[in-house]
């Protein structure tokens, strides 16, 4: 009997090994998904954005692996991964997450990559949203993962809220009939 549960523990313990959740700012949770390696895969945010900001990617996972040039169970090839940004106003794609082998994507802690400068803002230069979309690409050989990836930053769907101040000259003011305009200036800017 002692046999028999301790089996079925061990079964149950092991990982369900399924995709790797690909996500990002403003992505929809578990939307977008891959379900082995090489991938390469898209996310058109509907609408559009007035701005959106790129600082980084992060990935941490495990898989089966495959096997690699050297026999092993997966770990005589590296596996990659990589993400670009593009938008109507220019585009940019940020290095590559390496692991040694799929024994290393197993093992790994959380590996992030980050801009040198900081970040990448693409923001719409008028009223109108711009067009944005993220790849996400993984190479190397790898089936059954489990784990993710995604797109460090944030986003902006609608318009910036204006700002702005109201100026008038020193002096009393009466209040106007509806659709009458006091004297003074009224200035809004927008970010």
């Amino acid at each position: 009997m002692k046999k028999i549960l301790s089996l079925t523990l061990c079964l149950f313990a092991l990982p369900a090994l399924a995709d790797i959740t690909l996500g990002g700012p403003g992505v929809p949770v578990g939307t977008v998904k891959t379900s082995g390696a090489p991938f390469k895969t898209t996310y058109n945010f509907p609408g559009g954005l007035y701005k959106f900001v790129f600082r980084g990617i992060e990935a941490k996972g495990a898989t089966l692996g495959a096997p690699g040039s050297s026999g092993t169970n997966g770990n005589g090839g590296q596996f990659h991964l990589s993400a670009t940004v593009r938008t109507d106003v220019g585009h940019e794609k940020l290095g590559t997450i390496e692991f040694r082998d799929v024994q290393d994507f197993n093992t790994a802690p959380l590996k992030n990559l980050f801009f040198e400068d900081g970040e990448i803002t693409f923001k719409a230069p008028g009223d109108n949203p711009i067009a944005v979309s993220i790849e996400w690409a993984g190479q190397g050989n790898a089936h059954k993962p489990d784990g993710f990836f995604n797109v460090l930053g944030e986003e902006q769907k609608h318009p910036p809220v204006p700002v702005g101040w109201l100026t008038f000259a020193v002096g009393d003011y009466n209040l106007a009939a509806a659709g009458g305009r006091p004297p003074g200036t009224a200035t809004i800017i927008r970010d």
